[in-house]
């Protein structure tokens, strides 16, 4: 027998010599590779083993790789071992984004952030009351009410409650006792005083946060206080960046934090949903939110209050459009590399999503089944991009039936 006829082969860098290629499969593909029964297999690039264990939740960027192993965060190191970071995260998911050096961390048990390889607290914790406040006699005070709040500071400084006061004598004073113990993350305590009889408050000063007590006598004070009645952000179920903002989930409730202050979260600063929120996408300037449910895409959410004659979003609230039925897998959100579109898995299969809107990428051909949750990479090997899917907790797509073959096959689309 003489060797078998070349195949016309008009694809690029292809892993198959085409007299090898199974007849009818996918003949001008490129960068295919087949098994000896002719099945087709993703194309494996450096496979490498750098950590034995049994871990999850895995992070990587050009700087730090970071997982969960025995429910503590962990980072490998250059020599394969791995650093202890944060302990007490259990065995519940955990999501994360980036923004700058600084990397956050959240699941359903606790928050915090890694920078330059340290673990610390995501915001600084509010100071459970204040301390005790009484007139005294010296200091040099106008006669008058004043009111007295205190914050904790770490790497952001913490909201604040009510403040207390107390009404002073001419010439009188202040003094401070039983101050609330702080974290010990906390390196400083700031005490913030109104103005005689106002409602404004400014910084007094700040001190060791071992302080117990502390006596407010006349002073000049010209730094307000930004952050009273602000909180740090709470456990989480997703969280992402967006637009100088970090947005996160609380079963049907979409929160975000203040502008570039990562660690604060206003009581208002939320949306809720119609149910339990799967993911949440960036595609600025939109953001997409899907729940359990439905799609939802988010627009104009940092315009200013009052109208604007350069831009035709200020004074608008935020526009929530539902774009279609369809619930999604927890945290399959995923980015390509062209920066501009993002994937996950839906109840209508793959959907790709871009700033300017959403479009299904399987639904008319593909029946896949319905996941709780899941992760989806994309990867780019030779000019081709792989979208890859892992899934758990799959049922079957009440589309994939014999009734839905029977008319896809009558169709003549199968």
């Amino acid at each position: 027998m003489g060797n078998p006829v070349k195949l016309a082969f008009n694809g690029m860098n292809n892993r198959t010599r085409p007299e090898n290629v199974p007849e009818g499969k996918a003949q001008n593909a490129v960068n295919v590779q087949f098994s000896n029964t002719g099945e087709i297999l993703f194309p494996r690039v450096g496979k490498t083993l750098d950590y034995a264990g049994v871990t999850s939740s895995l992070y990587t960027n050009a700087d730090i790789t970071l997982f969960v192993e025995g429910g503590s965060l962990k980072q490998l190191n250059a020599d394969n071992t791995a650093t202890v970071l944060r302990s007490g995260l259990g065995t519940s998911r955990v999501y994360y984004t980036s923004v700058g050096g600084t990397v956050y961390f959240a699941n359903e048990l606790v928050t915090g952030k890694v920078k330059d390889g340290v673990a610390s607290e995501w915001g600084t914790a509010r100071p459970p009351r204040q301390p005790d406040c009484m007139a005294i006699q010296s200091g040099g005070l106008l006669a008058g009410n004043y009111g007295v709040v205190i914050t904790w500071i770490g790497s952001e400084e913490s909201g604040t409650g009510m403040s207390t006061g107390a009404i002073v004598a001419e010439g009188g004073g202040i003094a401070l006792t039983n101050f609330p113990t702080p974290p010990s993350y906390v390196n400083a305590v700031a005490v913030y005083v109104s103005s005689v009889n106002g409602d404004d408050l400014y910084l007094y000063g700040e001190f060791a946060p071992n302080t117990t007590a502390l006596n407010i006598g006349k002073a000049i004070n010209v730094i307000s206080l930004e952050t009273q009645f602000a909180y740090p952000p709470l456990p989480q179920q997703k969280i992402i960046k967006h637009m100088g903002r970090i947005y996160y989930s609380r079963g049907s409730q979409v929160y975000y934090t203040e502008p570039h202050r990562y660690g604060l979260q206003r009581p208002n600063n939320f949306f809720t949903f119609d149910s339990d929120v799967k993911t949440i996408i960036s595609a600025p300037p939109s953001l997409y939110v899907n729940t359990a449910t439905q799609l939802y895409k988010i627009t104009n959410l940092d315009a200013d209050t009052k109208p604007s004659s350069t831009d035709p979003g200020d004074g608008k609230p935020p526009k929530l459009d539902i774009l279609q039925k369809g619930g999604a897998a927890r945290g399959s959100e995923c980015a390509d590399p062209d920066g501009v579109t993002y994937y996950y898995m839906s109840d209508r299969g793959f959907m790709a999503v871009k700033a300017e809107g959403a479009q299904s990428l399987t639904y008319d051909e593909v029946a896949i089944p319905f996941y709780e949750e899941g992760t989806s990479t994309v990867t780019e090997v030779d000019g081709l991009k792989y979208l890859t899917f892992m899934g758990a907790n799959g049922v079957q797509n009440p589309l994939a039936n014999s009734l839905y073959s029977a008319a896809e096959l009558a169709r003549g689309s199968m």
